[in-house]
């Protein structure tokens, strides 16, 4: 039967269009998206046919299996491609070398490449890894990347929300949602059949596999109800033979090899003729597929379960006698076929296969496959299972699962009398439970890591306790205890030659120091972060990108800090390091809210509100914040569960950041009394444990202050210091050099002229912050001012063009001369977004040149 493409014009003349970029040098990213049976597939098949000759298709497909094969789809391009990536694919999972290599397959070629990757909702991920790569620099590639997912299967993953999320929101993506055929579409589909177009618009209400399957069954009075019916109709026209054939290629989730067909169906391909006439399989010489996924569950979901087993076993038996089969293929067959030898023979393999490639939660599931089995294996290689599972679960961020397989295993290795196994595991078990938001079992774990440890004599484990404690130290604001730790800690790293432990040391001593205000802090934390670099240490890389634009951040240096973040999401991403990743966010949330930009900080900071409790706060923290300063009614709800959770984590960084952002909400609200209820205890409990610097102590004071509680006399340079000892104006300064609008605005309040407030009032209408603006309204009536503008409805003060947020910040530095370069260098984006911001800016304001934006919104460009 003839497969045509209904109603697809519109998508078909997007990817047109987008392969016509592409060939220019300027890719994109195409998101096909719909239900099971809509016709993604044929429409990468459609897109595929409509390249022009100088054009290439490369086309990798995700696989069904029960732990996803690590980069399965990019392997499927191994004989499409130039030897160089050839080679990376078929000899490991080394993900860099792929990265490189990818990445010069696509760019140096002289023509556009269509690069779809089917399925990505059964994506490892390593795959979404490569994807996450590749989206980061697909405009400056002739490429059209193009992936195909079910939108009612997202349930499967955070990472692949997350993906999905980020790809969608960035400016070089097109996403093409798929819905079903109209009744015109079903009736030009049926043009040349006997069967009522009507009745099968009603059975299939226009889903074009359901349309293909009732039309192949032939009749549509009395349609079967299901899919399933109809599949099953068609295959019971068949001998007996073939369809035992089809159900077992049925069992086997992938494209099927012509090597294991001959070896798993009597009769080899020839057997498959009348299944492939029947519009069941789609046959090559070289391999063989069901024609649909929806096809192959229909037949492999109504196999009886003893079959099914037999059916495994068959396919189990030929990949394991066949070199260089998938590992991960043969433990999808063992666990289908219940063979537990298979099992605990191959599921650890599998798992570091995947761990290496960075496949962090296909690692997991086949470490848990393997633990199905543990008593099977000696007690020595079960704890070390347990130990890995523990790591792998750490890193994804599943604190729970992680917390007890390590408890599992460090019993394993007490039983053992392995003590420095013992005390390793204790240390790796007190960062997972601090990861976890238990503080104080962090705190037990950690001391007696260090009882087991030290008694053994000088040891990499043992420096590695002695930082973990310096960290705990430096994150409760207790830098005199953390400093003299982290030193022992660095001092023994050096001695062991422990380049990994070194890096991490060094962040501790380089924080302590700086919560201590001492001056070569930031060398300290800068040569940390050069060590973890140079030797791959990539999750101490993260941490100390997160510490040193943590710094910044508590001195007001967002554009200092940005560099920072930028370079950590960078790594954070490539190696899936996902609780650094959502950390980072944050942070990334703070510098946006910094510039008043509400809703990309807001963006930045819901992405990681369903994260583990560790990062959950911090975000609540600044969304909380966002609300309270743009007036919205939920911000006193997020702000009391971020104060909650700060408190139940136990650690005074989380607690006085939450504490502030809470009074400043109460106080916009009026409501001195809830001021001091929140601001009291924190304040006093910092000033008893000798806390001084960091952003929150201070920014306490300040509102503690102004709701009339008596606070100690200011004695830091923090701008929220020099607000409450008077010294408005130094701050303003401060602040306004520093680019912090809200903060600028907020310090010109504390003056007693007019023409202060009314520049703070300026500013506070130009990003929304209304109810500070009232608060300076009233101020300035108070004053005597009779004409008070009021927002965007003075035309001085209006923006009249509907600007974004970021477009306002574009136009800001348009008037500050900045040319595209300089503008992406600020923004942190590449050169070509920094010009479609420009061009953007241009276009809704009507001019044709900068200067003319320049001056066409010089009444009432942002400060």
């Amino acid at each position: 039967m003839e497969r045509r493409i209904i109603e697809r014009d519109g998508e078909l003349a997007e990817l047109t269009a987008a392969v016509r970029l592409a060939t220019t040098g300027q890719g994109c990213v195409v998101l096909v998206s719909g239900e099971a049976g809509i016709g993604k597939s044929r429409l990468v098949e459609a897109a595929c046919a409509w390249m022009p000759a100088a054009g290439r298709t490369l086309v990798g497909h995700c696989d069904d299996l029960l732990t996803a094969r690590t980069l399965g789809p990019f392997r499927d391009l191994a004989c499409k491609v130039s030897s160089g990536l050839a080679a990376v694919l078929e000899t490991g999972t080394d993900r860099d070398r792929l990265l490189t290599a990818l990445l010069s397959e696509l760019r140096t070629s002289h023509r556009p490449t269509l690069l779809a990757i089917e399925d990505i909702h059964w994506a490892d991920e390593a795959t979404l890894d490569v994807l996450r790569y590749l989206v980061r620099r697909i405009e400056l590639l002739p490429v059209v990347l193009m992936l195909t997912y079910r939108d009612d299967e997202l349930s499967i993953g955070r990472s692949l929300q997350h993906f999905l999320g980020v790809t969608a929101g960035s400016d070089v993506c097109r996403r093409l949602p798929l819905s079903r055929l109209t009744p015109g579409g079903v009736r030009e589909l049926t043009a040349n059949s006997p069967l009522d177009a009507a009745e099968v618009f009603a059975v299939t209400v226009g889903n074009p596999f359901f349309v293909s399957e009732v039309l192949a069954s032939g009749s549509a009075t009395g349609v079967p109800s299901t899919v399933v019916d109809s599949v099953w109709d068609r295959l019971r026209r068949l001998s007996r033979e073939v369809q035992s054939a089809i159900q077992q290629l049925a069992v086997v989730p992938t494209v099927i090899d012509r090597w294991l067909l001959d070896e798993i169906v009597a009769g080899g391909i020839s057997a498959l003729a009348d299944a492939e006439e029947a519009g069941l399989l789609e046959v090559t010489p070289r391999r063989v597929s069901f024609r649909h996924e929806l096809t192959r569950r229909a037949i492999a979901d109504s196999i009886p379960a003893a079959r099914r087993v037999e059916l495994n076993q068959n396919v189990l038996t030929s990949l394991i006698g066949h070199d260089g089969t998938d590992i991960a293929r043969i433990v999808h067959h063992a666990l289908a076929a219940g063979d537990h030898r298979a099992i605990v023979r191959f599921a650890p393999v599998a798992a570091l296969d995947a761990a290496s490639g960075g496949a962090h939660r296909e690692a997991i599931a086949h470490y848990q496959a393997a633990l199905l089995y543990a008593d099977e294996f000696p007690q020595i290689e079960r704890a070390q299972l347990l130990e890995e599972y523990a790591i792998e679960s750490y890193t994804i961020g599943a604190s729970d699962e992680a917390i007890a397989a390590q408890e599992a295993a460090i019993g394993l290795r007490r039983s053992l009398g392995d003590h420095l196994a013992v005390g390793e595991g204790l240390r790796w078990l007190s960062r997972m439970q601090w990861w976890g938001g238990d503080r104080l079992a962090a705190e037990k774990a950690a001391d007696e890591a260090i009882e087991v440890l030290e008694p053994q004599g000088p040891s990499r484990s043992l420096a590695r306790a002695f930082s973990n404690q310096a960290q705990l130290d430096v994150l409760a604001y207790n830098p005199t205890k953390a400093m003299p730790v982290a030193e022992r800690a660095v001092a023994m790293a050096r001695l062991t030659e422990d380049s990994a432990t070194l890096a991490h040391a060094l962040t501790n001593l380089g924080a302590s120091r700086w919560q201590l205000g001492m001056p070569d802090s930031m060398q300290i934390l800068e040569e940390g972060l050069q060590v973890a670099l140079d030797v791959g240490a990539t999750e101490d890389a993260c941490r100390i990108y997160v510490n040193i634009a943590w710094n910044l951040l508590d001195q007001f240096r967002a554009a200092d800090a940005e560099r920072f973040i930028a370079a950590g999401l960078d790594l954070a991403e490539r190696a899936e390091q996902f609780g650094w990743l959502d950390m980072l966010h944050v942070l990334r949330a703070v510098t946006e809210t910094a510039r008043g930009m509400w809703s990309e900080a807001a963006r930045s900071a819901e992405q990681t509100v369903g994260a583990q409790t560790l990062f959950r706060c911090p975000a609540l923290i600044t969304l909380g914040r966002i609300k309270a300063r743009t007036g919205h009614p939920d911000a006193s709800e997020h702000l009391a569960s971020a104060l909650e959770l700060s408190h139940r984590i136990g650690e005074q960084l989380w607690i006085g950041h939450a504490a502030a952002a809470a009074a400043e909400e109460a106080w916009l609200r009026g409501d001195a009394a809830a001021v001091v209820d929140i601001a009291a205890a924190p304040y006093a409990e910092a000033r008893q444990r000798g806390i001084r610097t960091g952003w929150p102590w201070p920014e306490l004071g300040y509102w503690l202050a102004k709701a009339g509680h008596e606070v100690a006399k200011p004695e830091t340079d923090s701008p929220f210091d020099w607000l409450t000892d008077g010294r408005w104006r130094e701050a303003a300064d401060y602040w306004g050099a520093a680019g912090y609008r809200y903060e600028y605005a907020l310090a010109l309040t504390e003056s007693a002229d007019p023409a202060d407030l009314l520049e703070a009032l300026d500013v506070l209408y130009s990003i929304d912050a209304a109810p500070l603006a009232r608060v300076i309204r009233r101020l300035l009536r108070e004053h005597g001012a009779t004409s008070i503008p009021r927002g965007r409805g003075n035309a001085s003060r209006e923006n009249p063009a509907g600007l974004t947020s970021r477009q306002l910040e574009v136009l800001g530095l348009l008037s500050r001369g900045l040319s595209d370069a300089e503008i992406a260098e600020h923004l942190v984006v590449s050169v070509r977004t920094a010009s479609n911001h420009v061009a953007a800016v241009l276009a809704k304001l009507g001019v044709h040149s900068r200067s003319d934006a320049v001056e066409r919104a010089r009444g009432w460009l942002d400060s």
